[in-house]
């Protein structure tokens, strides 16, 4: 081939000049992470669902594809997308989760809860089948069977402090719907 001398390769460096291209892996995941900022810009958050509802099912699909190819790494089994450093550091920085556990906090909730509030005007959220609401309706559902439970001296389905409860009302959360 032939030489660069220094001096060259600093003039291809100030003209922008890529030394490694990239891949079509590199490609796809970066296309699909364009989608997840956008998805993450209007909703707040990177927990994008499968459901077929609300548009987004494919990008649902490469979530799932991602945290089980990041599980499967993490036991040193092939994945199905090679994540390299770089693609795992840039997904954490944006607040999406590889290992995503079932579980949230009342903070994490409460949080969604104010955002629907904010997106809809209010905290009525309907129990759903399946939409972009679909688990925050279900939160809000337990959390009104466990007042309920309290108003009646009942074993808790969930904790519900008075802390918690009064944080609720504040916010608007009415503990019975009559639609």
């Amino acid at each position: 081939m032939f030489k660069l001398t220094q001096e060259n390769i600093r003039q291809l460096d100030d003209a922008g000049f890529k030394w490694i291209l990239a891949t079509p892996t590199r490609r796809a995941f970066d296309e699909r992470y364009a989608e997840l900022m956008n998805f993450k810009e209007k909703f707040g958050h990177c927990n994008v669902q499968q459901t077929k509802s609300g548009g987004y099912q494919s990008l649902g699909k490469w979530c799932n594809h991602l945290r089980t190819s990041y599980k499967k790494d993490q036991k040193r089994e092939p994945p199905n997308i090679k994540l390299t450093e770089e693609m795992i550091q840039q997904l954490e920085d944006a607040g999406f989760k590889l290992s995503v556990s079932t579980y949230r906090t009342f903070d994490e909730w409460y949080a969604e809860l104010m955002k629907y509030k904010k997106d809809v005007g209010h905290c009525d959220v309907p129990r759903t089948k399946s939409g972009e609401y679909m688990s925050l309706g279900r939160w809000c559902g337990k959390l009104r069977v466990s007042y309920k439970k309290i108003q009646n001296q009942e074993t808790l389905n969930m904790k519900l402090t008075e802390e918690m409860i009064q944080q609720l009302e504040d916010a608007g959360f009415r503990w019975s719907l009559v639609l």
